[in-house]
């Protein structure tokens, strides 16, 4: 009698002990969906106001690949991991140039207003007021070069194709950088072959990587871990080339030109992805829903996302409204 009074008991715990984690862990998933609400809140506004800091870099003239037959937004994949030299911010690179941009006009007084287009305005303040974020999705392409939604656990295998597509919540300045196996990083984007090496990047515009989706990231021989390192800033980042000084950089071998980090930017880039103080929420709800194709039209790069859009898988928040950095790590496993 005493062992089963005991096993009851046993059962009992085990019971109410997975009663508590199956609310703990619907309680999380409720935190990271608020996390994302919060981040496409933004969507369809533009700040604007005197002093916006993405009036800081000019769009510098563009410039044609010099080989024909090129694309100069995007080539074959490399040979290991196959990151490819594709990549893309905003449409046009001065974020004033663009409607709605920091350069529309002036919000009324109060903070907020409406532009030509009747899209929300914020002054630049309320800007500077959000914490940095970052969303991203990691899509599969087919063999018919449809795309849908795929974990980023997912282990891929030689000859899988993907593309990612990129979201920030506040002007500034994009890069990224792969390092296969964590070792011997190179700058994917900014890119001399697109815009003439500019990466300045407008709140809820796409940005795809490659830019052209007829292009893709594909995954060759041998297996490596292919580790995307993504800066989003406020400033531009101290130490890395973009626009005039890239192209200089790559010269005439722009097409295979690898502008390599120093090794102490890159532990500054490896450590900024590794700080406290970010918080990481998953769209499971897009991780439940059933894979649906996704349109490379609706993925052009520059087109600002709509409310509707479907929310990024993850989402990146620095927790703190005065910091200018957010890095984000994106490990894709190819075995």
């Amino acid at each position: 009698m005493r062992l089963r009074m005991l096993s009851a008991f046993a059962a009992s715990a085990l019971v109410t002990c997975g009663a508590a984690l199956a609310q703990e862990r619907q309680a999380e998933q409720k935190r990271e969906q608020q996390v994302i609400e919060d981040f496409v809140t933004t969507r369809g506004v533009s700040f604007d106001g005197p002093g916006s800091k993405s009036q800081k870099q000019a769009k510098p003239a563009r410039r044609k690949s010099g080989a024909a037959g090129k694309s100069p937004s995007g080539g074959a994949a490399s040979g290991k991991g196959g990151a490819a030299k594709g990549s893309a911010a905003g449409e046009s690179n001065n974020p004033a140039a663009r409607p709605g941009g920091a350069g529309s006009t002036a919000a009324q007084a109060g903070g907020g207003g409406a532009d030509a287009d009747g899209a929300q305005v914020l002054r630049a303040g309320a800007a500077a007021g959000r914490p940095i974020a970052l969303g991203y999705t990691v899509l599969l392409k087919d063999g018919a070069g449809r795309l849908s939604f795929v974990d980023a656990a997912h282990e891929f295998k030689t000859g899988d194709s993907i593309a990612i597509a990129l979201e920030a919540n506040a002007d500034g300045y994009l890069y990224m950088f792969n390092a296969s196996d964590g070792r011997n990083p190179e700058l994917l984007f900014p890119n001399a072959q697109l815009d003439g090496g500019a990466n300045s990047l407008q709140a809820h515009a796409r940005a795809t990587f490659p830019a052209d989706l007829s292009y893709d990231f594909r995954f060759t021989d041998p297996p490596a871990k292919e580790h995307l390192f993504v800066v989003l800033s406020r400033e531009p980042l101290a130490g890395v080339p973009t626009g005039a000084a890239l192209v200089e950089f790559c010269g005439s071998n722009v097409e295979d030109c690898a502008w390599k980090p120093p090794a102490s930017l890159w532990e500054r880039i490896r450590g900024g992805a590794k700080v406290r103080g970010v918080t990481e929420a998953k769209n499971t709800q897009l991780a439940q829903s059933r894979p649906r194709p996704v349109t490379p039209q609706t993925l052009r790069r520059g087109l600002k996302v709509r409310r509707e859009d479907p929310k990024p898988a993850v989402v990146r928040v620095n927790n703190s409204p005065d910091a200018d950095l957010l890095v984000t790590e994106i490990v894709l496993v190819h075995r």
